[in-house]
């Protein structure tokens, strides 16, 4: 726009030489100037945060330097460490931006008029302003100040809320950040959401400071079993209590399993039990099924079965439908030696839809403690 209406002054022999004689050429000017000023100014105003793009090596190294002071303030205040950490990563531009660089202000912190006392720096924000921001001693002294931001009793009508959710519940932390105000960027809570699932932040919620000195297999250990929802019988007097191997996890680890010759439902699907000694053979025959149904019903091709295993009398579905509203039920915390074919036999879903919905894992089972999505992602 600004090129076209210079073409155009030119064109009509406004020569700016003599833009001093000329009252109109120097309105022309004036406004032009102005509309320059007007687009450039959100430019220079826009946060560092509306300029989403997360290098995932550079963020891997941001985490490990911090996830300790992350999960030592979820331990004492109850912020979720994946959210302070998505938050660090955000709005510092994974400690690369001139705030985090030069006044160790990881999380956008303003002075906040008479508040600060301390050292301030000024830098360019949403404002059409150079804005005050607080500058602090370390980057884990800003990790602090963050929460006791959050914490602060006057800013309570706004951020109070956010303490009634679960330490687990970062996706309600991150709308609610967003809807109180923290940033102005309209997609702040999305691109929270998005770094913590990407990077598998979420797994720092699980963790207490004493824990990140575990070993990896030690840690595999503390994310929470994750199972559906499963419809017993309240009559069935079949009942017999085995210690078993886990029947959906290749690791030999052994479990109480109340088995059942009953039916029972998963996602809504008939399903029985393997019994010790049982064969497909048997079960199609217990149950009155055509043993190739069953067969292609579990996707059993080149695999066995287990003791306590689900097998499905009917199709898997494409997804797994809780019964609960929970959006925690949208997903899976993988366990130790869980392939994708043992959650989608854990939660009746077909494993084609499953890897679909988990494309990252067609080729590498996935680790201990990451999310496995039992359903189609909203975008």
């Amino acid at each position: 726009m600004l090129w076209c209406l210079l073409r155009a002054a030119k064109e009509r022999s406004f020569l700016l030489l003599n833009y001093k004689k000329d009252k109109n050429m120097q309105r022309i000017l004036l406004i032009l100037i102005g509309l320059f000023l007007l687009q450039a100014t959100p430019l220079l105003a826009s946060p560092w945060s509306d300029y989403f793009f997360i290098d995932d090596i550079k963020a891997r190294f941001y985490i490990e330097k911090y996830k300790h002071i992350a999960v030592a303030e979820m331990d004492r205040t109850g912020i979720p460490a994946s959210i302070k950490m998505a938050q660090g990563i955000l709005e510092s531009g994974v400690g690369e931006s001139e705030l985090a660089n030069v006044a160790n202000n990881h999380f956008g912190i303003k002075c906040g008029g008479e508040v600060w006392t301390g050292e301030s720096h000024y830098v360019w924000d949403d404002e059409v302003v150079k804005s005050c921001f607080r500058v602090y001693e370390s980057a884990e002294e800003s990790y602090i100040a963050h929460s006791e931001f959050l914490l602060n009793p006057k800013k309570a009508f706004r951020y109070g809320v956010l303490f009634e959710l679960e330490k687990h519940d970062y996706k309600g932390w991150a709308k609610g950040l967003q809807k109180s105000g923290y940033a102005t960027s309209k997609t702040y809570s999305k691109n929270l959401i998005s770094i913590i699932e990407r990077l598998g932040l979420y797994k720092l919620d699980y963790l207490t400071v004493k824990q990140l000195a575990l070993t990896e297999n030690e840690l595999a250990n503390i994310f929470p079993k994750t199972a559906p929802e499963v419809d017993l019988n309240a009559a069935d007097t079949t009942t017999t209590t085995t210690r078993i191997q886990d029947p959906f996890s290749s690791v030999l680890d052994s479990v109480d399993v109340i088995l059942t010759l009953y039916q029972f439902q998963v996602n809504g699907i008939d399903a029985v039990y393997v019994q010790p000694g049982d064969d497909l053979d048997k079960i199609a025959d217990r149950y009155r099924k055509k043993m190739k149904k069953l067969y292609a019903y579990n996707e059993l091709k080149g695999r066995g079965l287990k003791v306590g295993q689900y097998i499905f009398l009917d199709k898997k579905r494409s997804c797994y439908e809780h019964s609960s509203t929970q959006k925690s039920s949208n997903v899976h915390i993988v366990n130790r030696g869980q392939t994708m074919y043992d959650i989608a036999q854990l939660y009746g879903i077909k494993l084609k839809k499953l890897l679909k919905y988990n494309p990252v894992y067609r080729q590498q089972p996935p680790s201990p403690g990451v999310q496995v999505f039992l359903k189609k992602q909203k975008r």
